[in-house]
């Protein structure tokens, strides 16, 4: 063989292969130290990360206006004023916002939240006038159940009495502005574990099916470069 030909094709493929060798070096390093930097506990939840790898994409479209904030939700999910609620179960049918204490309404359990977005009270079933709940509204200081049986109303949302519908205002599904949209889609994305996202830097998937066999391929022709090396070496030497 002709050692001036392999050194020509030693030097031409190890300066194109450098930039895999890098590649894998970077990622490789990174997942070696995972513990250190905490990357299994990093979570990624970029819109166009979760599409990419196939996964549901929350896109809240319409919600709730409690005073000056939006309620949103996908699944169990429930957002308001971009924070995450705690002890979210079902769909919303309704929510309003009674003396500073954000009430919330599923079919059978009613929620109320603190303007920071922490669990004050949930009142569920047989702890509630009567249920399944039809609508959530507010008439002056007091929150407001709509029931099959009667309405009923309540300063605390703990205890009810009947009251007339008279005056009475509904909660109703609103569009949600266009800035709501993002930032709650944002929050209610599901998150990638950052390990897992490396991992599959690091082997190629995160590219697509035959990516992988382009990094095999690359990693041969590495296999190679190191074989051809050596031989140069033993002929040079």
């Amino acid at each position: 063989m002709n050692i001036h030909a392999v050194r020509r094709w030693h030097g031409l493929v190890g300066a194109a292969i450098v930039f895999f060798l890098v590649y894998l070096l970077v990622s490789g390093l990174a997942i070696n130290h995972v513990e250190i930097l905490k990357l299994d506990k990093r979570e990624v939840s970029s819109p166009w990360l979760m599409r990419w790898y196939g996964i549901h994409v929350a896109d809240p479209t319409q919600g709730y206006l409690l005073g000056k904030n939006y309620l949103s939700w996908d699944d169990d999910k429930w957002v308001l004023d971009d924070k995450l609620l705690s002890s979210s179960v079902g769909q919303p049918i309704g929510a309003v916002e009674v003396g500073g204490i954000n009430y919330i309404a599923t079919a059978t359990a009613l929620y109320g939240y603190q303007s920071d977005g922490q669990l004050l009270n949930k009142v569920e079933k047989q702890s509630l006038p009567a249920y399944p709940i039809l609508a959530l509204g507010k008439m002056g200081s007091n929150v407001m159940l709509q029931t099959p049986s009667a309405v009923f109303a309540s300063v605390d949302g703990l205890n009810w009495e009947k009251s007339s519908s008279t005056g009475m205002t509904l909660s109703a599904l609103q569009d949600l502005p266009a800035d709501v949209k993002r930032r709650s889609a944002d929050i209610l994305a599901s998150g990638i574990p950052l390990q897992r996202i490396l991992l599959d830097v690091h082997s190629g998937r995160i590219f697509g099916r035959y990516a992988i066999w382009v990094m095999d391929i690359a990693s041969l022709v590495l296999f190679v470069l190191g074989l051809s090396g050596f031989w140069l070496y033993w002929r040079l030497r």
